[in-house]
């Protein structure tokens, strides 16, 4: 598959890393600024072209007539739109854009396509959808969702209720128990465990389940871990992500109480005027977030959930940890620069990367290119897990008739090592298979992988 990728920023060297370790994909990079692509160099096996996205003759050079995907996400909204339909005019077969004000990317899909953009991706308004999951369940560090939020993959740490996690087995907690949820994954350190009925945790360890949202919060609840509504939300830095999460929170919950803290005056004006004409309740505060005694007149300390939005890496993750030493259930810290891995080994809540967002949707348009719903394509992918040496993901399949895994059981089933049949959604019914198990024409199967390069449901089988 022939990739142009137009922009050689964070957001497009996180896309071409993701979609290069996807089996059969070319991928040619372009860029105006000599420096970003020696640095981009550094890090990808990719072809790279100086100069101008907009330009037909810079397209041509880059394969644009014969390409099968173009994606633009230049810093201007403007320039991604205009060189997608410059590209479809000169034979692009598919075509994405990053589109990241408010006024342009919540218009009707139908316009985009008619203009021969074939999909709009908001980064901000994604990772804001993403955090307002997070505060439905407190004890969670991530949130994915499958077949429209009917199904969720929680994790969480084990140290919140170490009496009911470690030194126990898998069986005893999940098996014994009847919870009706799967346990996906542990991390351990540096390393991803599919785990079997005898794998005991131990304190540190990270777990993901899987199964119908009441079903999880059941087994919160049955941990010790009940999950409480929570209303009093502090909101350090005025971004896009925080107009588009303010507009999700007030639009799920009429009892949220929201405050944004915004150090340019400018910025908080704007705030002004797009938010409190909607939601007159939030109160846009001018000042530093990183100011203490700022913090504690407007009673952090009484707050239910800080979400540190901005942006400086270093100030989210400080404001993060100053939150969590206040006592604060919840934080959550937007993350752009700084290494994920290095983020993650330190406890400052739940860490969102909006890179990996999107590149998350843009490797799923890409297997969904590749394989095609009636051939039981790739419907969703999440990347859970991602080091050097260990990869996992979750990804949703669509069952076609034709598909050579339906009226088998599982135990019977040759199946690939390092693959788990996670969940089976039939009609209205979310199955979390056993042996007996079968998949059926029309299902959605969700599985949790070590393999890389799934495109259909039967690229699962051996």
């Amino acid at each position: 598959m022939r990739i142009i990728i137009v922009g050689c920023g964070k957001v497009g060297c996180n896309i071409a890393k993701s979609l290069s370790a996807e089996k059969d994909t070319d991928i040619t990079i372009i860029d105006n600024d000599t420096e970003a692509i020696e640095k981009a160099q550094e890090d990808l096996d990719v072809m790279f072209i100086k100069g101008n996205g907009l330009s037909e003759n810079i397209l041509t050079s880059a394969g644009a007539k014969t390409a099968d995907l173009i994606i633009c996400v230049t810093a201007a909204d403007e320039a991604n739109i205009f060189c997608c339909i410059l590209a479809k005019k000169l034979g692009t077969v598919y075509t994405v854009a990053r589109v990241r004000d408010p006024e342009y990317a919540l218009e009707s899909n139908k316009l985009w396509r008619d203009l021969g953009i074939d999909m709009v991706i908001n980064p901000e308004h994604q990772t804001a959808r993403e955090i307002s999951r997070l505060l439905r369940y407190p004890s969670a560090d991530g949130i994915m969702t499958f077949v429209g939020g009917r199904v969720e993959l929680i994790s969480f740490k084990v140290t919140e209720t170490e009496n009911f996690f470690v030194g126990k087995s898998v069986a005893h907690i999940f098996h014994n128990k009847k919870t009706n949820i799967l346990l996906a994954m542990v991390e351990r350190g540096d390393t991803a465990f599919i785990p079997d009925g005898d794998f005991v945790f131990e304190s540190g360890d990270t777990a993901m389940v899987l199964g119908r949202p009441s079903d999880i919060s059941n087994f919160f609840t049955m941990a010790g871990k009940k999950q409480e509504k929570i209303n009093d939300i502090m909101i350090i830095g005025g971004s896009k992500i925080a107009i588009y999460l303010t507009e999700l929170l007030y639009r799920h919950t009429s009892r949220a109480e929201i405050k944004i803290i915004e150090k340019d005056k400018d910025k908080c004006n704007e705030l002004c005027e797009i938010i409190l004409e909607k939601n007159p309740r939030c109160l846009i505060i001018n000042g530093d977030g990183t100011d203490d005694d700022l913090l504690l007149s407007e009673d952090i300390e009484q707050a239910g959930a800080v979400i540190c939005l901005t942006g400086r890496d270093e100030e989210n993750i400080v404001t993060a940890l100053y939150s969590l030493q206040m006592g604060i259930k919840k934080v959550v810290v937007k993350i752009n620069h700084i290494n994920q891995n290095m983020v993650k080994s330190i406890n400052i809540g739940s860490v969102i990367i909006p890179q990996n967002i999107m590149a998350n949707h843009i490797v799923r348009f890409v297997r969904g290119i590749k394989a095609g719903e009636a051939r039981g394509g790739i419907l969703t992918v999440h990347r859970i897990f991602d080091t050097d040496e260990f990869y996992v993901e979750a990804a949703e399949f669509f069952v076609p008739p034709a598909a050579k895994c339906i009226d088998k059981k599982l135990r019977d089933m040759r199946i690939k090592k390092g693959i788990l049949i996670g969940c089976i959604v039939r009609n209205a019914n979310i199955i979390i298979p056993n042996g007996d198990s079968q998949i059926q024409p029309s299902d959605t199967v969700i599985i949790i992988s070590k393999v890389k390069n799934l495109y259909e449901i039967d690229d699962i089988l051996a």
